[in-house]
């Protein structure tokens, strides 16, 4: 793997051509956002540049997706993979491609390296925000849907601004999205402050049926597919449902576990100090940020939630 620079990055996007660019599963704004406006600062370059379609992508943000979608006799020139911190993350229909990612532009501190050359930058609350400095080292002129797709990558990786990663540069980024057309009041309320009544439904199950340990600190929930499927839940209506347990005062640490096969168990981790969330997902082969990490548990869903409240527990000094 070979560590780029800003201006290396922009070097070889400014020579490639042909870019086919790559998101992760389970794709949440930060992914999406990054892609689509990446796919458009290449095209606003005069590059040929198309997403590769994710499957798991759902309407609630398929829509910045729609017009740059990869046709099946697409031929990539260079492979691109944005907000994706291994292969193992990929989405599963970019198995052919996975060893073969030519650039990887990311924010997660777990990056393993995989491709064969790496923006990484740590500091930046999400991936977005690397997009929108590539595009002013290559002196592109924002257009609107850059904007629209940039202030998401970055909103939603920051609860809107309210996260600890949250910076002063973030905050100039998401300013200059407003100034060069981003439509932030529609994005906001879209992401924001609308629900649908299955989603209420959702989180009232996750509300009543939540668990707490280490004196309030810790808040653990199990959503199981026997749950899931009464629920009728789609996967927009799933999104971001481990920041819910957070809520509550006292809560340090949110652990929610949902049933993503016979056996298995997605788990997704939300902190605040003195909890690192990466860490405690690390034990179980998972990974991501100090504050919101995710890991996969094989077992009985019970066991599963046990032995990750247990160890958050145990990063609390209560066993």
């Amino acid at each position: 793997m070979t560590t780029l620079t800003l201006n290396e990055a922009a070097g070889f996007l400014r020579q490639g051509d042909d870019f086919l660019i790559l998101t992760h599963g389970r794709p949440d704004g930060d992914t999406v956002g990054s892609a689509s406006a990446l796919c458009r600062l290449l095209r606003g370059l005069g590059k040929q540049a198309f997403l590769l379609p994710n499957e798991d992508l759902t309407p609630r943000l398929g829509f910045f997706c729609q017009d740059l979608l990869a046709p099946d006799s697409f031929v990539p020139g260079a492979v691109v993979a944005v907000d994706v911190a291994t292969r193992e993350l990929l989405c599963k229909n970019a198995a052919p491609f996975a060893e073969r990612v030519d650039l990887c532009i990311d924010h997660h501190p777990s990056n393993t390296g995989y491709a064969k050359n790496t923006l990484l930058e740590a500091g930046c609350a999400a991936t977005g925000e690397l997009i929108w400095l590539l595009g002013e080292t290559l002196e592109y002129s924002p257009a609107p849907l850059f904007c629209d797709a940039i202030y998401t990558a970055i909103s939603t990786d920051t609860g809107c601004f309210c996260y600890s990663n949250t910076t002063p540069q973030t905050h100039r980024i998401a300013a200059l999205c407003m100034e060069n057309g981003a439509d932030f009041s529609r994005l906001n309320r879209q992401f924001f402050e609308t629900k649908s009544w299955k989603r209420i439904q959702v989180e009232n199950h996750v509300f009543q049926n939540i668990r707490l340990s280490a004196q309030g600190k810790i808040a653990a929930v199990c959503l199981t597919k026997e749950a899931l499927d009464r629920l009728e839940a789609t996967k927009d209506e799933l999104d971001n449902l481990s920041a819910l347990p957070r809520q509550i005062e006292g809560v340090c640490c949110s652990i929610l576990l949902s049933q993503v096969g016979p056996g298995r168990f997605k788990g997704s981790v939300r902190t605040d100090a003195p909890v690192d969330a990466s860490r405690l997902c690390a034990r179980f082969g998972g990974g991501g940020h100090a504050r919101a990490a995710g890991c996969t548990l094989e077992g009985e869903g019970e066991d599963c939630l046990s032995r990750l409240v247990k160890a958050a527990q145990e990063e609390l000094g209560y066993v």
